[in-house]
């Protein structure tokens, strides 16, 4: 049995050396095998399509170069405008928004253009940084172009930066199931130690969730001064712009908190969502339910605000129903209980850290199957 494959991020030459090492113990790189795998690459199927990449190397991250791709396909890509000169056979790593995959150089030249290329294998394919589904698309074809654009968009109007808190350490995150999507998380700076905490699952997938999660997002950011004293008012004017503007039986449900870093209190409206869970130090739970339906759905609309004081220790978790609903092989769903349970094993470790042990939970429980909803998960500790 071949020892398992590290796919990076690599932070040594060491470490590279042992990913090749380790690609030479697997049988499908030995010998007469080679040939069959390199005729299997010729035919994987590839689409021309230009995309905004990140390259470096992986042991000096903090010097990248910025490149865009020829083509590619879930094997490799044929990159071009990289400005400095790789190496036959040099590691990289590429990254496209936060995605990011570990590649090696397998040709250099100048094929089918006057500017120079590289052509770059992936040696760990399953990451698909492209984050496409390439098997429906022929070459060429404009939708694809137009996806991926959108897909970069969609990924700049989720939080950018966070505020820092003196008593609370938090973090975010949004898997899409698709190329794009409806959930949309977010941090508002609502200034004098006072922050904004969103999370939001729009109804649909694909495209038209998409579409709708930008015009929700945008409502928000333009609603006006927002505090603990007004969310009811900030609330109303978001329900209506967005009752207005998208279609009968279309909505959202919907998340807004307002913490002070004074008090440790968190203000919230919860319109419709999933009860974010607050796992208190001493090991209860609790739950905070709805206060309003949900957005978009009714022209007359109205809420109560909810308020708990968090305490040092507490974890408080927001998230959308693509978590708790992922199902494995036999249909079992993930569920409430399991998302504790990580929760309270992490419990020590920082926000990030403990967002991503749900993420990498819930993708073993997946097994190989693929996600049918976008996982969007808010983490915030008390500290």
């Amino acid at each position: 049995m071949p020892p398992p494959l590290h796919v990076g991020p690599f932070t040594t030459e060491e470490e590279c050396r042992d990913l090749l090492a380790s690609l030479n113990e697997i049988p499908r790189f030995k010998g007469g095998n080679l040939e069959v795998q390199k005729r299997h690459k010729r035919r994987q199927k590839r689409i021309r399509l230009k995309l905004p990449v990140q390259v470096c190397r992986p042991t000096n991250r903090e010097e990248s170069w910025a490149a865009y791709t020829v083509d590619i396909s879930m094997l490799g890509a044929r990159l071009t405008g990289l400005g400095e000169e790789l190496r036959l056979g040099e590691i990289v790593e590429i990254s496209l928004h936060d995605r990011c995959g570990v590649f090696r150089v397998v040709w250099l030249g100048t094929r089918d253009a006057t500017e120079a290329q590289t052509g770059v294998e992936c040696l760990n394919p399953e990451s698909n940084i492209w984050d496409l589904d390439l098997s429906d698309h022929q070459d060429d074809e404009p939708l694809l172009q137009e996806i991926a654009v959108a897909r970069a968009v969609q990924s700049q109007l989720m939080p950018q930066d966070q505020p820092h808190l003196q008593t609370l350490d938090y973090c975010g995150d949004c898997i899409q199931a698709r190329s794009v999507g409806g959930d949309y998380y977010d941090f508002l700076d609502l200034g004098r130690g006072h922050l904004g905490l969103v999370l939001a699952d729009v109804s649909g997938k694909g495209v038209s969730a998409a579409l709708l999660m930008a015009n929700l997002q945008g409502s928000v950011h333009h609603s006006g001064p927002v505090d603990a004293q007004n969310l009811p008012r900030m609330l109303t004017r978001v329900n209506q712009h967005f009752y207005k503007h998208t279609e009968a039986g279309r909505y959202a449900t919907f998340f807004f908190g307002c913490y002070s870093d004074e008090t440790r209190i968190l203000h919230y409206v919860n319109c419709g969502h999933n009860p974010p869970l607050l796992l208190r130090q001493q090991g209860t739970i609790e739950r905070l339910g709805a206060t309003a339906t949900v957005l978009g759905m009714f022209r007359d609309w109205n809420c109560e605000v909810g308020q708990i004081r968090v305490e040092t220790g507490d974890v408080l978790s927001i998230y959308t129903d693509g978590i708790t609903e992922t199902k494995d092989k036999t249909g079992e769903e993930f569920g409430e209980a399991r998302l504790l349970g990580v929760l309270h094993e992490s419990r020590h470790l920082e926000a990030k850290s403990m967002l991503e042990n749900v993420q990498q939970a819930v993708g073993r429980f997946r097994s190989d199957t693929q996600p049918e909803d976008d996982l969007t998960l808010v983490v915030a500790r008390a500290r």
